[in-house]
């Protein structure tokens, strides 16, 4: 990827959360999965969320893509409330979720295809992207030609196909190998720098989070709700490097203490 070292002076999208709850109706019942959730994440920021498995982290990100509704609160992106098929979110998933029928640029030209923006400006931007996640060279490859990380990166530019404001970004890497998976993270965090792009990353690793986030949220379960607000105060473009630093230690620690702080207190209740 061809990345600069400074943000950009133009952000994405602010995002405000307030006493934001969800439930789902169940066959045995009503069934709490957020709690009174307050967030303000200001345009630009990189939050990553973290708790256990239920905690609510995937369905608070469909809320704020407009894909699931929710009871009570508050959400605004910039100065909207969620809706689905908002052009300024980009959402990309644990799986790539690419259509086998579409070559590596059809692909990423998914979203102008469907937005009925076609021509030389979109095919442009297709090019730039692919060049963008270093992937010019496979623009008419098969998707089941692309090993796992290429395949992610199809995504991710396809995500960015439309420049959105915002990014939502569920696991997208938990399913490649570490050095992968470690790899993205680096080249996502450093591109993140570059774009400038509001980003709410859900994981359950706590380095994964520490290497890429400003800021790292962590949600205790039953229902989800916030349990620790952690700045991650490392430098920026971050680098592979700084996962054996002290600080990066002492800010995964951090992370660690606030879900098991949330774990004693429910296991004493």
């Amino acid at each position: 990827m061809t990345l600069t070292d400074t943000r950009p002076t133009v952000l994405g999208e602010p995002i405000s959360l307030t006493s934001v709850s969800k439930t789902y109706q169940t066959a045995s019942g009503t069934l709490p999965v957020l709690r009174e959730i307050t967030l303000e994440i200001p345009a630009g920021q990189f939050v990553a969320l973290v708790g256990p498995s239920g905690c609510g982290k995937s369905t608070l990100l469909k809320i704020i893509a407009g894909l699931v509704g929710y009871e009570d609160g508050a959400v605004r992106i910039g100065d909207q409330a969620p809706r689905e098929g908002r052009r300024d979110i980009g959402f990309m998933l644990q799986q790539s979720v690419l259509m086998p029928w579409l070559d590596v640029a059809g692909n990423v030209g998914l979203p102008f295809a469907i937005a009925r923006r076609t021509g030389q400006q979109a095919s442009s931007r297709v090019h730039s992207l692919l060049e963008m996640v270093g992937l010019d060279h496979a623009s008419a490859m098969h998707t089941w030609e692309l090993s796992g990380g290429m395949q992610q990166r199809v995504a991710l530019a396809r995500a960015l196909a439309l420049d959105p404001g915002v990014m939502l970004m569920d696991e997208p890497f938990s399913a490649l190998d570490e050095f992968k998976r470690e790899h993205l993270n680096i080249e996502v965090a450093q591109m993140a720098d570059q774009l400038g792009k509001t980003t709410i990353l859900v994981t359950h690793s706590i380095s994964e989070a520490v290497l890429m986030a400003d800021r790292i949220i962590t949600l205790g379960a039953n229902p989800g709700h916030v349990v620790g607000d952690i700045t991650v105060d490392l430098e920026r473009p971050r680098r592979a490097d700084m996962v054996s630093t002290a600080r990066f230690q002492e800010i995964s620690n951090q992370v660690r203490e606030a879900l098991a702080l949330e774990k004693t207190e429910e296991y004493n209740l």
